[in-house]
């Protein structure tokens, strides 16, 4: 039951994000229908108060319509309100007799509240127009790039297995790495889903240095939303610097990571031991600061540390983004 209310909800937001097509007779059917509703609405409220404001009830009606069938149907919607009200709401009732100043400035009112509604409702829509395009223009680009990448994997596959043909050895060490490398890939494409598991994101990308030379330490953790992409950056980054000049560019270097909850934060460290000795760079590369840069938008923070000991960084963001 849970799954088909789901889906159910799933298929009513999109209708109502996407809404129907303006000037379309389904657009004005459906303003008309919002209409009566509001109409049937204020008629039980003038059951127990006749006096009530008579264009109350409109007023989400035409907000509604204004949404689904654009700017052509809040219109409509927005007239044949007025005129409904004013004929049935508005004493004397079911008549255009008796109208005095009162009743022309309620009406003058209604009309400016009900085009300021009808507008801002149009530019929404049009916000997400530009939204809906600028996502679907950014799958394309996505799917592309992904497409390249794998191609240009390949590539690099078919030449080094026909470079190193001879050198089974070497061969088998530069094949496990460049299908770690794809793997990560595909994850870093693959989009949001309904969450990803900590030590999957350090897998994936520490693969290619052998599991010796790994150390983690954590209860199971599930990231959900973009953070696991932005987390698999820093981590490849964190790893490509320590292949290069830090712990995994020494045989008996080992790369520490453990993570735990801090209050309300997920702390995440990492630690490089047993490498080459560590001094501090006169200038912050790109990298680092790629590193303490990525989780601001994630109300968190990643601090990179040049230890003698070994390179060090604290990654922390809000455990709310996190499940156990």
């Amino acid at each position: 039951m849970n799954g088909k209310h789901g889906r159910s909800a799933e298929r009513l937001g999109a209708f109502a994000r996407r809404g129907l097509r303006p000037g379309s007779p389904a657009a004005f059917g459906f303003a008309l229908l919002c209409v009566g509703v509001a109409t049937l609405l204020r008629l039980s409220i003038d059951l127990f108060a006749p006096d009530a404001i008579p264009y109350a009830t409109y007023f989400p009606a035409i907000l509604i319509a204004a949404l689904i069938s654009g700017l052509g149907g809040g219109v409509f919607a927005l007239a044949l309100s007025a005129l409904t009200a004013w004929y049935v709401f508005v004493p004397p009732r079911m008549s255009f007799a008796g109208w005095d100043v009162e009743h022309s400035v309620s009406l003058g009112l209604f009309f400016f509240t009900a085009i300021a509604v009808v507008w801002i409702a149009d530019r929404y829509r049009a916000v997400l127009r530009r939204l809906d395009e600028e996502e679907a223009y950014r799958k394309v680009v996505v799917e592309e790039l992904g497409h390249r990448v794998k191609n240009k994997l390949a590539t690099v596959y078919a030449i080094l297995r026909h470079e190193l043909r001879g050198h089974r050895d070497v061969w088998e060490s530069a094949a496990g790495r460049l299908r770690a490398l794809s793997a990560a890939d595909d994850f870093l494409v693959a989009g949001e889903g309904e969450g990803v598991p900590l030590e999957q994101i350090l897998d994936l990308e520490l693969a290619p240095y052998g599991s010796a030379s790994v150390i983690k330490h954590g209860a199971r953790l599930t990231l959900s939303g973009k953070l696991p992409s932005v987390l698999s950056l820093i981590v490849h980054e964190l790893a490509t610097n320590a292949a290069k000049y830090g712990a995994l560019s020494a045989p008996n270097g080992t790369i520490d990571i453990s993570w735990a909850e801090d209050g309300d934060d997920i702390v995440v460290d990492w630690r490089e031991r047993d490498g080459p000795p560590v001094t501090a760079p006169e200038k912050r590369s790109f990298g680092t600061n790629l590193i303490e840069r990525s989780l601001g938008a994630f109300n968190g923070t990643a601090k990179v540390e040049f230890a003698a000991a070994g390179v060090t960084c604290r990654m922390r963001f809000p455990k709310a983004l996190a499940a156990g």
